[in-house]
């Protein structure tokens, strides 16, 4: 088997696991993957496998069904400015990060502030390089200002590496030293990690 076939039944558990967590409550689950996780930062992954392992930690504000449609997650709905500059996005409310702390939207704007730094030096700066910034309209509601009208924000948005990150943990550990202690609203929470040996994680 090679490598290629051993990450592809990885991700097949993973996603089993990520699906079926509730009938699985009352045991643990072992999957072994023939490679490591470069980061669990989402923002700062440009591999495919810590990419869908950062799934188990976080949401973004959309994401893609099985037939690649888009849905909403953390997002309610959103609006478009008619000169394509402007996305105003209603967030659901209620939901917690794994710490407590609420979601909402200045949760959003600490997340893309962060990886629209430069400064940051974050892997994924490209990709939502086109924000101008990010405005805080209410709790509910967060505002996108772009440099440049494009068409295809809201499917940007819903790429992986758009994931919301407790803000008081992007406080409290700053640059690389994020990825050793995520949190999100995602179905999973960190209980043990070595990046050469161990990813352990327990239901949120």
């Amino acid at each position: 088997m090679n490598r290629k076939q051993y990450t592809a039944i990885a991700f097949a558990l993973v996603g089993a696991a990520a699906l079926s967590a509730q009938a699985v409550v009352a045991k643990d689950l072992t999957v072994a993957v023939y490679s490591a996780f470069t980061t669990l930062d989402p923002y700062d992954a440009s591999d495919t496998l810590s990419q869908n392992v950062a799934k188990s930690f976080y949401e973004g504000l959309f994401g893609f069904d099985k037939n690649m449609k888009l849905v909403n997650v953390l997002a309610e709905s959103y609006d478009v400015s008619k000169d394509g500059l402007e996305y105003t996005i209603k967030l659901k409310q209620g939901i917690k990060f794994s710490d407590g702390e609420p979601f909402n939207a200045a949760a959003v704007k600490a997340n893309f502030d962060r990886v629209t730094n430069p400064e940051n030096h974050l892997t994924r700066y490209q990709l939502y390089r086109n924000i101008e910034s990010v405005e805080v309209v209410d709790d509910a509601t967060v505002k996108f200002h772009l440099k440049e009208a494009f068409s295809a924000f809201i499917n940007q948005l819903a790429h992986a590496s758009g994931a919301m990150i407790c803000p008081s943990a992007i406080q409290k550990y700053p640059g690389k030293e994020l990825a050793f202690h995520p949190c999100g609203t995602g179905p999973f929470v960190l209980d043990k990690y070595n990046p050469s040996e161990i990813l352990h994680v327990v239901k949120n």
